[in-house]
């Protein structure tokens, strides 16, 4: 059996850049459940961004408020995942070969549809928290997070690009019920958002992520760890919008 503590540090010292005291020794069972609580880190970070807005509110006008809202999220998570949306983006639109779309994405440097999905997201996600209705505070933006944590997970069981990299070992050593798992927290928090609305955000976003894992199948022919943080911030940019036009 994993220890599930050691499992719940990984994965907030995975996810966030909050300093977390870890035992000295690696256990991949445990980095493999630590999968588990992603839906609560993202909580957690949500409910931090959430915050953060409600008190910038206080000072600041809404466009500021919000913009500074954006900037505690990304930096909560180290830009972790952003990483992951460049990469995706210059190597899924540009005219090559799988092999070729893979070296583009192992650069480290960033491309014109790179700069152009990261200032595209940026602005989606400022945009849609500046016009957020005012009844969609922390819940909502405790859910989002979980959610796109959650529904990443679906994606863990496609067909791998690189059989030592983060998505393989994660595959490796997390339990097959993985997503079962780690459902109760998103589905939860849909429920104290609201029925029945609350509960149409997770089908919405799973849709969407498994759209990218198409895309990933076709374009690369499968998933790896940049595939994974692009699906975090598709996912949480998928369920800000659709709060734009959902009740």
């Amino acid at each position: 059996m994993p220890d599930f503590i050691n499992a719940f540090r990984m994965a907030l010292g995975f996810l966030t850049v909050l300093p977390v005291p870890q035992r000295k020794e690696w256990s991949d069972l445990d980095f493999g459940w630590s999968a588990v609580f992603y839906p609560l880190v993202g909580a957690l970070i949500g409910l931090c961004a959430g915050g953060s807005y409600r008190l910038f509110s206080a000072f600041f006008v809404k466009p500021i408020a919000a913009f500074l809202c954006l900037i505690v999220w990304i930096l909560l998570s180290g830009g972790l995942h952003w990483d992951g949306l460049a990469d995706c983006m210059d190597g899924f639109w540009c005219s090559a070969a799988p092999e070729r779309r893979l070296e583009i994405m192992k650069d480290s440097r960033l491309g014109t549809y790179g700069a152009l999905g990261v200032f595209c997201a940026l602005t989606l996600k400022w945009l849609c928290i500046w016009n957020l209705p005012a009844n969609k505070f922390l819940i909502f933006f405790a859910l989002t997070g979980a959610s796109a944590r959650w529904a990443m997970l679906m994606l863990i069981r496609l067909p791998l690009v690189n059989p030592n990299g983060l998505a393989a070992m994660l595959r490796k050593y997390c339990p097959e019920q993985i997503v079962l798992f780690a459902s109760p927290l998103p589905i939860l928090l849909a429920i104290l958002y609201g029925i029945p609305w609350g509960l149409l955000y997770l089908p919405v976003n799973v849709l969407f992520v498994f759209l990218l894992g198409w895309t990933a199948k076709k374009k690369i022919g499968g998933i790896n760890g940049d595939v994974l943080g692009f699906s975090i911030e598709l996912g949480e940019i998928i369920i800000l919008l659709a709060a734009q036009v959902l009740p």
